[in-house]
């Protein structure tokens, strides 16, 4: 694989990504910007280019001769739309149209999310021609980052990628979950039985790899399906599933304890305050109490595996084994 531009790098995924990325023969450079935290990059050997999706006059010299962009920025807890959008519709569009300036624009492939989706149909769980209806502002702007990508799909051959909730080494939502369950040996869901799809990071990497590689392009004139991709795990789970497997990795009994969606909305509730009253976005509030209260979080990875491929190198029970033990050698989580 020739050259690779990754935005988001110093999230959670890039850093899974880019060992994925050159094991692949990529020569990869991440954009980050002047006041990220780039201690997780540094000893992956790659270039680090100084720039930022929301400020367009920074982009066009980082995607110059780039044979592949991968867009991982995003934002994941915002207190409003508008501020969601600023990364990830606008974030979207910028690094868009950086690359359709080019003369040779490179692949596109932008990681959005199942949230742009919605709750999964009745049917039982997502597939590629599914009619989008997102329920949360963090939905919502992934769909329409979405959407500011397939504006320059005629210039761009551009590939999206939705995942479900992702997991793994890094992950610091997995860990204050983890840490719960460690220290009280307690699960708190709202409906126990909620179908759930999962990803791991490296799963995951190897998806945009893929797409990248052999994947499908938007087609301007097609407004769902081709050039849409679903990255997820083929098991579907469960909430109680997903913490009964963190509980088995920490050797750990659990007990699950049902919430009422009243309860939940005051936890959102008093969550969205607070952080605002501390100028901090809190990651209980009340657009991610809509989100675990629907009806179900499931997508088909059929469509991925059929075109390139793609299947988890482990199975989620054992990924989340060696997400334990990552964070416990790196001293994230009590031994």
């Amino acid at each position: 694989m020739p050259r690779c531009l990754v935005t988001g790098a110093t999230g959670f995924i890039g850093p899974r990504l880019v060992p994925v990325l050159q094991a692949a023969g990529g020569d990869v450079a991440c954009l980050v910007r002047p006041t990220a935290d780039t201690s997780r990059l540094e000893p992956l050997g790659v270039q680090l280019v100084t720039g930022d999706v929301t400020k367009p006059e920074t982009l066009d010299a980082a995607v110059a001769g780039v044979d592949f962009v991968f867009h991982l920025a995003g934002r994941v807890f915002a207190p409003s739309y508008e501020k969601f959008a600023q990364v990830n519709v606008a974030g979207c569009s910028n690094i868009a149209a950086a690359c359709a300036m080019q003369a040779n624009p490179p692949v596109l492939v932008v990681a959005s999310s199942l949230a742009a989706a919605g709750p999964s149909p009745a049917s039982g769980a997502h597939t590629e021609r599914n009619e989008a209806a997102p329920i949360s502002n963090y939905g919502r702007s992934k769909l329409d980052g979405e959407l500011a990508a397939r504006e320059w799909a005629a210039e761009v051959p551009t590939t999206i990628v939705r995942p479900p909730v992702v997991f793994g080494q890094g992950d610091s939502a997995g860990l204050v979950l983890a840490k719960g369950i460690q220290r009280t040996g307690l699960h708190i869901v709202h409906r126990p039985g909620l179908p759930l799809s999962l990803v791991h990071a490296d799963d995951l990497s190897q998806a945009l790899l893929l797409v990248a590689r052999h994947g499908e392009r938007l087609d301007p004139t097609d407004p769902r399906g081709t050039g849409l991709y679903y990255a997820a795990d083929p098991t579907v789970s469960s909430y109680t599933e997903m913490g009964q497997m963190i509980a088995d990795a920490l050797e750990q009994r659990l007990r699950v304890i049902r919430v009422r969606k009243w309860a939940m909305a005051v936890a959102g509730t008093v969550g969205e305050l607070t952080g605002r009253l501390r100028g901090k976005e809190s990651p209980l509030n009340l657009d991610k109490f809509r989100e675990g209260t629907a009806s179900g979080w499931v997508a088909s990875p059929e469509k991925l595996m059929n075109q390139t491929a793609f299947a988890p190198a482990k199975s989620l029970a054992e990924h989340y084994r060696d997400t334990i033990d990552w964070y416990r050698k790196k001293g994230w989580l009590a031994k």
